[in-house]
């Protein structure tokens, strides 16, 4: 399965870090229940998150994040209500790190951007008519 490899480069389960060689083809539609053995609804688990996969209580459920989604095609992993009452989708990052960079980044610039309104905003510091210096003497 090539095809997965490349695509997933390892478990699909937001969190695992397990390499593709560690682990087996998924079928995100139940195969026992009709689902199909084609290469956009396969996916790779390991043995350990792949036992997690099943319809009971505390069973994980399994998706492909549709077109439109922050990464559609990509295989989202809904946790069983004891863990997420929500059950929002939940898509493994670990083997994209371009993706987790580009996250980083993101988040750093949105930060950067937000400290530097703060800063100018408060510096130096001004009286309560916003016109001059701060009474105390400190910047």
């Amino acid at each position: 399965m090539l095809g997965g490899i490349a695509a997933d480069g390892g478990c699909t389960r937001p969190g695992c870090d397990a390499p593709a060689t560690m682990t087996a083809v998924h079928h995100i539609h139940d195969w026992s229940k009709s689902g199909t053995t084609d290469i956009g609804v396969l996916t790779l688990g390991c043995d350990g998150c792949h036992a997690l996969i099943h319809d009971g209580p505390g069973g994980w459920q399994t998706t492909t994040a549709p077109k439109g989604a922050e990464n559609p095609g990509r295989t989202q992993w809904i946790p069983p209500p004891h863990i997420d009452p929500e059950q929002k989708p939940r898509i493994n990052h670990r083997h994209h790190p371009k993706e987790l960079l580009d996250r980083a980044l993101r988040k750093a610039n949105a930060r950067r951007g937000t400290g530097m309104r703060r800063r100018n905003e408060s510096w130096p510091r001004r009286d309560a008519s916003g016109e001059g210096p701060a009474a105390d003497g400190f910047p």
